[in-house]
């Protein structure tokens, strides 16, 4: 049987609902507050493939827990609280990964395998990540796997979802002149 998780717990409060919508507006604003810097279109692009990370997470819980694959309490909530919830999580991860992607472009402008260091870095710091926090989650009841579906596989979903971004920030860069690239007439 599972339990809530602590987050889930603070999210069916009265509290944690409103500490969750704040954190949403908040971060949002912060977000589109850094986008909205006209003189740089590459803040745009960054966004625009951030997005894709929680976006990409949001499709696998709503698929995958209507399917019965992954099972938390978390899908219980309340709908406001969950609407709360994804909307945090959405900026929030879309904060994050900006943060992941300007690390990316500083990166690639100092070496030309970016993609192949990012990808290291996945496998060497992210994966085991993955597995330890669905370790604990699954010991602790919060989370649970269907259909033969297990942590090695989540941790691949996992890398692949981290992996999403730069792949869709690297197309937009090669597809859309830089800021800094000149077009002469």
């Amino acid at each position: 049987m599972l339990t809530d998780s602590p987050f889930t717990v603070f999210a069916r409060s009265t509290l944690g609902g409103a500490v969750l919508l704040a954190g949403a507006v908040v971060t949002s604003v912060a977000v589109l507050a850094w986008v909205s810097h006209t003189h740089n279109k590459d803040r745009r692009r960054a966004a625009a493939a951030a997005l894709s990370f929680p976006t990409s997470i949001i499709l696998l819980n709503v698929v995958l827990g209507r399917l019965g694959v992954w099972q938390s309490t978390l899908y219980t909530l309340p709908p406001l609280a969950l609407v709360w919830t994804t909307v945090l999580f959405s900026a929030v991860g879309t904060a994050l990964m900006i943060l992941i992607l300007l690390g990316y472009r500083q990166l690639a402008t100092h070496s030309r395998r970016a993609p192949l260091i990012y990808g290291l870095l996945l496998l060497v710091v992210f994966a085991p990540l993955i597995v330890l926090a669905d370790s604990i989650a699954l010991a602790e009841h919060y989370l649970a796997f269907g259909h033969g579906y297990s942590i090695w596989m989540d941790a691949a979903v996992g890398l692949m979802t981290l992996a999403l971004p730069v792949l869709v920030f690297e197309l937009l860069q090669r597809r859309v002149p830089s800021a800094t690239t000149h077009l002469r007439p």
